[in-house]
């Protein structure tokens, strides 16, 4: 799995995160949102497991308090140095393995979103991995 991957699934894991966040700013009834409930089913079947607990832990660390802002930084990042076929390659593999590894820790971390979309995560994923190939050089 190179790169690109991890790049595509944060991308994608933006992109939902972002959608839950705005479908829940201004509801006023947790009820009407039917992804809510396989979302916690999932968390929980996750939280069963020895892996998951740590990978949050270390997603909530290795962010500052400010996982947002962290997945939004990585994946500019990411698209950043793909689209850029002029920049140094050295210092660009490194940025573009370092977003890599904070998107895939982000998927890992955030799970249960991909309760959100249902069956539309593969669409998700397509035109992540579709703005992703696109983007690079």
């Amino acid at each position: 799995m190179g790169p690109g991957v991890c790049h595509a699934l944060g991308l994608t894991m933006l992109g939902i995160t972002e959608w839950v966040r705005a479908d829940l700013k201004d509801a006023t009834s947790m009820t009407s949102h039917g992804y809510l409930k396989g979302m916690v089913e999932f968390a929980g079947s996750l939280a069963d497991t020895d892996w998951y607990q740590p990978a949050v832990d270390l997603y909530d660390h290795v962010s500052l308090g400010e996982p947002r802002a962290a997945l939004w930084a990585a994946v500019i990042m990411a698209l950043v140095v793909r689209l850029n076929r002029y920049g140094p390659q050295e210092a660009q593999l490194l940025l573009s393995w370092v977003a890599a590894a904070y998107c895939l820790l982000a998927t890992l971390a955030l799970l249960p979103y991909l309760a959100a979309p249902g069956a539309g995560v593969i669409l998700l994923l397509a035109l992540s991995g579709g703005v992703v190939n696109v983007a690079t050089r």
